[in-house]
């Protein structure tokens, strides 16, 4: 009886399917595949693809709407190898990775993996964008997470015109998902790299400091020149200078008027030099600067661009904004919200008119705080920005808080949970604090970000307009408090403690690691790694990580953890993963792996940064600004052994924007340690790749941690190499560099080298 039913049923399957290859069709752009006449599905790649629901009348799947806002793939994408099966309540389609199972009557659909295993929809934990191994999302958000702007697909690529804002549908009549595969989040990333758009580079002066200077209408030139010339006189590096509302974007003369409602220089800003005068004075202390603008060109098809406090006619608005750049601007940051079509417009309209030896310099906003001061509300995720947003960085978070719960949710939401995990690297903060301990500590902060900038009025100082703020921000005591008497005293200190000495330590070290910065930023570009890793992403195998349980430190880069220390106690818990062993970047104390530990914070001068076994860091010179186009003729590689390390570093020239047609140099650097000898047996690649100002030969300093005093001779395949002393990478001397080994190597870019410590 039982053979007979199976027999059945397998005929009523037989009878009730059919397979066939006229349901796909590949269009010159993708790969796709029509359900009905209303749902089509673009496969991307083997792993990705994207649900697409049409109820446009008369053609559903028109081609000009194949691309919109969040999509920044226009090239045609690889045929990807699909088959297609119906049966009487579901269709199928298998590629070689995955097999999709969508039911007829609702359109919910399911994923298994080709052994059967069901991937998708699953009940894991959302980090991010990411969940069990997969990324869903549409065009507002990942998961359903709420967001102002519309599930619904409206604005679309315009390839004859490079627009979003022509092509438009006013109605909501395309619903897009998008899913993506993994498993493994750099598999996930990487391709959403491809669907979505990178990141772009910004100029290589966009990796050193920005100030942002808020006089309001009270402020003048010379009051905002002092500042420049402070930086300088005082040793702090510093590349660019932000000007907020006070140039004329808000003020006449003295006088407040509607944000954005002018596009002329105030009479403040234009004596005793003219505003021409003023930035080339600012450039010849290397300084570049940017106007904040509360204004926008109101182009066709605006609708649901949130905030914009005043909006201009497209043709004037372009014409004085390119006045300014012609007299020398470095960029526009623009303090709007939910303006992700129009920031793509300003974006790729400057980049059309600065031309190819120049990239685009943009502030944008992210908005998400904690505590949203303007509007006393609660905590706030990035509900007005659309996915497609990362290709027009860099980011700022808006308007937060001073106070320490302020900064430790922001150390999640910028390295982690809504910038990182979303695909967001130039992401940073205001950095406002209102006592020097706090300034101190937030500084630090975004120093080891992405993007380092300030909105005080000098960021070695307390926020001197803060009391005439109180009335319009809402400014909150922290809730953190000592513990004990000597806590209280040790706050007392602080209180008397300049932020001065600790920006100037922490931003020369971001200055010295501009190399292993820029290359963090080239892996973002390529391939979406992030350039702050939660411990999530860079450890998921170790199983006190793998659920986002470290969310308050992270990795910048492969080679440094760090743990902001985000309250004013005395110590500082920091989690370190199993599998090597750690050193304190600062005293190079070692610290084997898997286990938590108390540091010591007490010295409000030292950011806690830890370095794994294996690792590599890459130094250039001292320096206070970025000079253009300037390449660093002597690198430092600093070495902590391990089993082996390796490690790449990019290199363009740094403000063109041909990085994008592939000019670019990379040095694949690889170490490995014999284990039957301890030889430590270091490979220096030719460097792959040119672009314009390429170096012909550089100088090496390259220093191995040896605590133990191991190797005692050191041979190069061209050279007798000798021991010197180690190099001050900390002019403070915080830094213990008596346990390196350093040696000097000047050789040509094309030739490889091999050197033998033992």
């Amino acid at each position: 009886m039982r053979i007979a039913f199976v027999f059945f049923l397998a005929l009523f399957t037989a009878l009730t399917s059919c397979t066939s290859d006229k349901n796909i069709n590949y269009d010159g752009y993708t790969t796709k595949i029509y359900l009905a006449d209303s749902v089509e599905i673009s496969w991307y790649s083997p792993k990705m693809f994207r649900f697409r629901v049409s109820k446009l009348k008369g053609e559903k799947f028109d081609s000009k709407y194949d691309i919109p806002f969040l999509n920044g793939h226009f090239e045609p994408w690889e045929k990807v190898n699909c088959s297609f099966q119906e049966t009487r309540t579901n269709y199928k389609i298998s590629t070689s990775e995955i097999q999709l199972d969508v039911n007829k009557k609702t359109l919910e659909w399911k994923i298994n993996d080709l052994k059967g295993n069901k991937i998708y929809p699953s009940k894991g934990q959302v980090i991010g964008m990411f969940k069990d191994g997969y990324s869903k999302f549409d065009n507002a958000s990942a998961f359903n997470e709420f967001n102002l702007n519309s599930r619904y697909t409206h604005w679309f690529y315009n390839k004859d015109t490079e627009s979003y804002t022509d092509t438009f549908i006013k109605d909501s009549l395309i619903k897009d998902d998008y899913f993506i595969y993994g498993p493994d989040y750099k598999s996930i990333f990487k391709q959403f790299n491809e669907l979505v758009g990178p990141e772009p580079l910004l100029p290589k002066k966009g990796y050193g400091f920005f100030q942002t200077q808020h006089l309001s209408c009270s402020g003048d030139q010379d009051e905002f020149m002092q500042v420049a010339h402070l930086f300088r006189e005082k040793d702090i590096p510093c590349d660019n200078l932000i000007l907020d509302f006070g140039w004329g974007d808000a003020c006449i003369g003295d006088k407040e008027i509607t944000w954005g409602s002018s596009l002329d220089w105030s009479e403040n800003y234009i004596q005793p030099l003219s505003a021409v005068q003023m930035i080339d004075s600012l450039k010849q202390m290397n300084l570049d600067l940017m106007l904040i603008h509360h204004n926008a060109p109101n182009h066709v098809n605006r609708i649901n661009h949130g905030w914009t406090e005043t909006l201009f006619d497209e043709d004037v608005w372009w014409k004085r904004y390119k006045e300014k750049l012609d007299m020398g601007i470095a960029g526009t940051w623009q303090d709007t919200r939910r303006n992700n079509i129009t920031d793509a417009e300003i974006w790729n309209g400057t980049q059309n008119y600065i031309g190819k030896n120049q990239r685009v310099l943009f502030l944008g906003c992210r908005r998400m705080q904690e505590t949203n001061p303007w509007d006393d509300g609660p905590t706030q995720i990035p509900v007005n920005a659309m996915i497609g947003q990362r290709r027009y960085p860099f980011r700022w978070v808006g308007d937060s808080d001073f106070t320490w719960s302020e900064m430790k949710w922001q150390i999640n939401a910028i390295t982690n949970t809504h910038g990182s995990m979303k695909g967001m690297s130039h992401l940073t903060w205001d950095v406002y604090g209102k006592t020097p301990l706090i300034q101190a500590r937030m500084n630090q902060f975004v120093d080891f970000l992405g993007v380092s900038r300030s909105h005080n009025l000098k960021p070695w100082s307390v926020s001197s307009d803060i009391n005439q703020w109180k009335e319009r921000i809402v400014i909150e005591r922290s809730s953190v408090k000592s513990s004990n008497q000597e806590n209280a005293e040790r706050m007392a200190r602080a209180d008397e403690y300049t932020a001065e000495k600790s920006i100037r330590r922490h931003r020369k070290l971001r200055y010295r690691l501009l190399p292993y910065i820029y290359s963090l930023a080239y892996q973002n570009y390529l391939e979406a790694m992030p350039i702050c890793r939660p411990m999530v992403l860079q450890y998921p195998e170790d199983d006190q990580c793998n659920g986002n349980q470290w969310p308050y430190q992270y990795m910048f880069g492969p080679s440094l953890m760090v743990a902001p220390v985000y309250h004013p106690e005395a110590t500082h818990t920091i989690y370190l993963p199993k599998g090597q062993a750690w050193y304190d970047y600062w005293s190079k104390q070692k610290f084997e792996g898997g286990q938590v530990i108390k540091y010591d914070s007490s010295d409000p001068d030292m950011l806690p940064l830890l370095v794994p076994e294996g690792a590599t860091l890459c130094y250039g010179k001292d320096r206070n600004w970025i000079t253009p186009g300037e390449q660093d003729e002597t690198l430092w590689l600093e070495i902590y052994p391990g089993q082996q390390g390796e490690t790449i570093i990019y290199e363009d020239d740094g403000q063109s924007i041909a990085y994008q047609e592939g000019e670019f140099a990379k040095t694949k650097i690889h170490w490995e340690i014999d284990q039957n000898t301890g030889v430590l047996k270091l490979n220096i690649d030719k460097a792959s790749g040119n672009h314009q100002n390429k170096l012909i030969q550089r100088i090496w300093k390259i220093r191995v941690l040896d605590p133990e005093n191991t190797y005692n001779s050191v041979i190069s395949d061209r050279n007798i190499l000798h021991f010197e002393t180690p190099s001050v990478i900390d002019k403070t001397e915080l830094a213990n560099n008596s346990q390196f080994k350093e040696v000097t190597l000047k050789a040509a870019l094309d030739q490889k080298i091999e050197i033998k410590f033992q």
